[in-house]
């Protein structure tokens, strides 16, 4: 007996070692090549520049340690020793896109995001395990986006829509504390849930506004005895608010009437505020309806995180059965919304919600530029939106999101004007990363590891995470 024992705990001891190194492998496609440089000229190029609004004939560019630092037209000659030379061939160069509103799981959805061009996500609920991950990948140990995160996503406890993986709260003192410990495990950035009461959302933002933190997320509506008006989210200063679902239902209770909507965009407008509309995950929960469930399984979803899809299954098959047709008429009042948003001047930047709610990494941020063209934004205009309207947001212009000297060289190479078709954006001809430069096969590379994302990895940092929010 004893010696089972034994064997036995040695059989545990050795899955538990599996499970560890599982949990620390870096995908293949995301381990960076040793001396890869980060210094090249980028040649025969026509650069797009989303925030002059401008394309211009062929250009080069030289970019020194990951940072552009010259634009000229012409061959670049006399260059520093170990310049490595990119043909681009006459395609269109322009900065790397910014999905403002991503869910990271796993690194295989950062795989997926890379690939596509996204070159910064801001990941708007932390777990332990993405300030560590946004630091390796800073350091150059590891490929991947630029990664920002918030801290855990902060609520009411026992409020509506509250979920385990949020970190609960009620009234000032715990919502004070929540903020001071966020702020003390290295967070900058707080994401709010929209059923804080009055007295926890006053205490978040004078506690945030102390410590200089931002603050961003969904209206919030306070308690069914004591709302909140949507106007009090417009004062609280949020980087950006995100939903245009969200926003409709606060707002205007889900009316679809065209003069509030325009009261309300101009309102918002005002206030100099941020939106996020994030339509694509909306569009996605009403292909359900319309489908009666077969859009769960389009080709998209072949790398959507299995254990995220499992804990999504009640939800999936409720919307499938859903029998009503309001999902569809709200979609399209959601996307015309936005679009009256940004004719009253409000500022709009490109979100997904990726990684819930059947929205898959990467491909959905192209799909969210097309969908604000459909909104009525030109592809410049939504361009634009995915790049340095981001970055403003952000706090990092000039570093992120633009094709200047002195910003970061981030860069997407097309082979084809995105402004003539917004589906060149899907394939990519190369991604340039702080410098590292991913051609076709390397992002064929990430965009396979993409679809394979671990459960081991994913079932394990969810438990710390609940760990460290319970």
């Amino acid at each position: 007996m004893a010696r089972n024992i034994s064997l036995l705990a040695l059989a545990l001891l050795a899955l538990g070692a599996l499970a560890l190194a599982l949990v620390w492998q870096t995908p293949a496609a995301l381990r960076p090549e040793p001396g890869a440089p980060v210094s090249h000229v980028i040649e025969s190029v026509r650069i797009l520049d989303p925030r002059s609004g401008s394309l211009s004939d062929e250009r080069s560019v030289l970019i020194i340690d990951g940072v552009i630092r010259r634009i000229s037209a012409g061959r670049l000659a006399d260059l520093p020793s170990g310049i490595d030379r990119i043909d681009g061939a006459g395609r269109v160069l322009m900065p790397g896109l910014i999905d403002m509103h991503v869910h990271v799981f796993d690194e295989a959805d950062l795989a997926a995001d890379l690939a596509q061009g996204v070159t910064t996500v801001r990941n708007l609920g932390g777990f332990p395990f993405h300030q560590p991950l946004a630091r390796r990948i800073a350091a150059g140990q590891m490929i991947g986006p630029r990664l920002i995160t918030t801290g855990p996503i902060i609520n009411e406890r026992d409020g509506r829509n509250a979920n385990p993986l949020q970190e609960f709260v009620s009234g000032a003192d715990e919502a004070r504390a929540v903020v001071r410990r966020q702020y003390a495990a290295g967070y900058r950035e707080l994401k709010l849930y929209s059923n804080l009461s009055r007295e926890s959302f006053t205490a978040i933002r004078s506690e945030a506004e102390a410590l200089g933190m931002m603050m961003s997320g969904h209206p919030v509506e306070g308690s069914g005895p004591d709302p909140i008006s949507f106007e009090a989210t417009l004062a609280a200063g949020f980087s950006t608010i995100e939903h245009a679902e969200s926003i409709v239902w606060h707002a205007l209770a889900d009316d679809t009437d065209p003069d509030l909507a325009r009261a309300l965009a101009q309102t918002i407008a005002a206030a100099g505020v941020t939106v996020d509309p994030t339509l694509v995950v909306h569009e996605n929960l009403s292909r359900i309806v319309e489908t009666r469930g077969a859009h769960i399984t389009r080709p998209d979803m072949a790398g959507f995180n299995p254990v995220v899809f499992g804990f999504e299954q009640e939800n999936y098959d409720f919307w499938a059965r859903y029998p009503h047709e309001d999902r569809s008429r709200m979609q399209a009042f959601y996307v015309a919304f936005t679009g009256t948003m940004h004719a009253a001047g409000v500022r709009l930047t490109v979100g997904t919600d990726s990684g819930v709610m059947a929205t898959p990494h990467g491909v959905s941020t192209v799909r969210e530029i097309e969908l604000l063209v459909e909104a009525g934004l030109t592809p410049m205009e939504a361009l634009r939106a995915a790049t340095a309207n981001g970055a403003d947001a952000l706090g990092l212009a000039g570093e992120i999101g633009c094709i200047a000297a002195g910003c970061r060289a981030d860069l997407l190479l097309l082979n084809g004007d995105p402004l003539s078709d917004l589906a060149v954006l899907y394939q990519p001809a190369g991604v340039m990363r702080d410098g590292v430069w991913l051609d076709r096969d390397a992002l064929d590379r990430l965009a396979e590891a993409g679809r394979h994302p671990s459960a081991i990895r994913t079932w394990w940092r969810l438990a710390r995470h609940l760990l460290a929010v319970g």
